[in-house]
C-alpha cells in the first residue's frame, strides 16, 4: 500500500507544472478579457437600473465577440482545473468570475459612466473575435484583475500590458501597409 501511494504521489507531483498557480500571459491576458466583458455586463445593468439602456450595445458586443470571449472563459477554466483539479478548479474560476463581478457591483453609475460603457461596449463590438483587440482595450481601460499567485516568471501587469499593446500596433500598422494610427493607446 505504501508502495501504491508513493507512486500515486511522485506520478501526481510530475504531471503538475512546479508554477500551477501562476499565470502565464496568455492566461492573464484570457483574465483581462473576461474582465472587459464581465465590467461591460455589470455596466449594462447598473446603467439599466438608473434607466439608461445600453443593452444594445452590450448585446453587439457579445454577439461580435461570442468567439473570443469563450476561448478566454475556456483558457480560464483550464488554469483552474489544471492549478487545482476538476472539482476545485471548477469552483476556483466560479469564485474568479465571481470576484470581477462583485468587483465592479458597488461603483457609482451616472449618465456619464453610462455613455462611456456603451462607447468601449460599441468599440468592442467592431474588434470581431480578436482577442488582441479586445485585450487593447481592456489595457487601455486599466481593467487588470487580482490574479491569484500572480504571474509567473516575475513580469509586471504593466509591463505585460505593454507586450500586448505593441504587438497590437505592430499588426494594426502591418495591415495593408497603410499605417493605420489608432487613437487612445496609452
Amino acid at each position: 500500500m505504501r508502495r501504491f501511494m508513493g507512486a500515486a504521489m511522485a506520478a501526481l507531483a510530475a504531471a503538475t507544472p512546479a508554477n500551477a498557480a501562476c499565470w502565464s500571459v496568455g492566461q492573464a491576458g484570457a483574465a483581462q478579457v473576461r474582465d472587459l466583458q464581465t465590467f461591460l455586463m455589470v455596466e449594462t445593468l447598473r446603467c439599466q437600473a438608473i434607466g439608461f439602456d445600453i443593452a444594445p450595445d452590450y448585446n453587439d458586443f457579445v454577439r461580435g465577440n461570442r468567439v473570443a470571449i469563450g476561448q478566454a472563459n475556456d483558457r480560464l477554466k483550464a488554469f483552474f482545473i489544471a492549478s487545482q483539479g476538476p472539482v476545485q478548479g471548477q469552483g476556483a474560476y466560479d469564485r474568479f468570475t465571481t470576484s470581477l463581478a462583485n468587483s465592479y457591483g458597488g461603483g457609482r453609475t451616472s449618465r456619464d459612466s453610462c455613455t462611456t460603457a456603451g462607447s468601449m461596449a460599441r468599440e468592442a463590438a467592431l474588434m470581431e473575435n480578436s482577442h488582441q483587440g479586445l485585450l487593447m482595450i481592456a489595457v487601455r481601460e486599466g481593467l487588470a484583475p487580482r490574479l491569484p499567485g500572480g504571474l509567473c516568471g516575475g513580469e509586471t501587469t504593466a509591463q505585460v500590458d505593454r507586450q500586448v499593446v505593441n504587438s497590437f500596433v505592430e499588426r494594426a500598422v502591418s495591415v495593408e501597409g497603410r499605417g493605420t494610427v489608432l487613437s487612445g493607446i496609452p
